[in-house]
């Protein structure tokens, strides 16, 4: 099953409602999501994992805390989550985190977790990325919290069996010890190091009932969302192909796909979305493909994406990304001269490291 990167909207809402409560400008945060997450949660699947990456940034640099995705985590943890009682209601610790890490993509399909052995009994619990996806160190802090703070209500004296690494370079540990509790580490990387003694020990709090519950609420909903993510992305597909074509309408899509437009319409509608959300986010994604071809001029975009007029085009695309066409083009354009200068200039020239004559 392909990814789609993309955060719940649910859980959006969530970090929403915290950000506001933190001081955090409403109106640069809608300016990021360019939806209203309020009204459109029936319109989309979730949040793309770009925009959330872009909204913890906003967020930490506009409160200035360098503890935000800490108090985050913390915050989530108290938030009445369904993958939460995976951990809390578990026969274990550790079959709780095994519940998780196989299941966490009900949030989120940004990256996923991984727990491995480590050295004096302990083991480690990472979180990795998928590629092309920014996941700040802020960003785990956020993850990592919450299940810091899940594991102490299973044993609320699990603090000295608890090791947070956090990233040195985005953080410090007078920001972090009040309110994790657990030993901190500095470090180059970001994880959690949990003795093998409490991921065995048997939860105080274990209810099979509720656990398993949460296990069958957790696996419906995994499995209704890959039918729905099979039809999305069917027609998105159907959709960019039809756009390249200037063919776009319902009709024509639904002809693509062998099914009417009536029975498409009924499909999307189970799906929780629109043809016109989709269309909307293919012409977006199709929009940025093109424009990193600098041989296509935008006006042919704007021909080729379906709008009649580049006036049109240009709307879109600042409702889209904040940006005009050019502008984005412009910052593509950058970032590729950036790694070709990294390819070719030796290395310690950019960092400054290079030796005296």
């Amino acid at each position: 099953m392909p990814i789609l990167p993309q955060v719940a909207m649910s859980f959006v809402q969530l970090l929403y409602q915290f950000w506001l409560e933190q001081g955090v400008s409403k109106s640069s945060l809608d300016d990021i999501l360019r939806v209203d997450i309020l009204s459109e949660s029936q319109k989309k699947f979730g949040i793309s994992s770009e925009k959330i990456a872009q909204l913890h940034h906003l967020a930490v640099e506009q409160t200035s805390d360098l503890a935000l995705g800490i108090k985050l985590g913390q915050f989530i943890a108290k938030a009445d989550l369904t993958i939460a009682d995976l951990l809390l209601k578990a026969p274990s610790v550790g079959m709780g985190l095994q519940a998780i890490i196989e299941h966490s993509r009900v949030i989120s399909e940004s990256g996923y977790f991984t727990l491995v052995e480590s050295e004096n009994e302990k083991l480690k619990l990472g979180f990795t990325a998928h590629e092309n996806i920014t996941f700040s160190s802020h960003q785990k802090d956020m993850v990592f919290a919450a299940i810091i703070e899940w594991i102490k209500v299973v044993f609320l004296n699990s603090d000295k069996e608890l090791d947070y690494h956090y990233d040195k370079t985005a953080t410090n540990s007078d920001a972090l010890a009040q309110l994790l509790g657990c030993k901190l580490v500095a470090d180059d990387q970001v994880y959690l190091l949990l003795s093998s003694d409490l991921l065995l020990r048997t939860n105080p709090n274990f209810d099979d009932v509720k656990y398993q519950q949460s296990l069958k609420k957790i696996v419906k909903i995994i499995e209704k969302r890959n039918k729905r993510l099979d039809l999305y992305l069917q027609v998105k597909q159907a959709i960019k192909q039809c756009l390249l074509q200037r063919k776009a309408s319902q009709e024509n899509v639904a002809s693509e796909l062998n099914l009417s437009v009536r029975n498409l319409q009924r499909r999307l509608k189970e799906a929780g979305t629109s043809y016109q959300s989709l269309l909307d986010d293919s012409r977006e994604e199709l929009s940025m493909k093109l424009l990193k071809n600098l041989d296509v001029p935008l006006y042919e975009i704007s021909f080729l994406v379906g709008f009649t007029e580049p006036s049109a085009f240009y709307k879109a695309f600042r409702r889209w990304t904040g940006k005009r066409p050019g502008d984005y083009r412009q910052d593509a354009e950058f970032e590729v001269e950036k790694e070709v200068v990294k390819a070719t200039v030796p290395s310690g020239v950019l960092s400054g490291d290079v030796s005296p004559c």
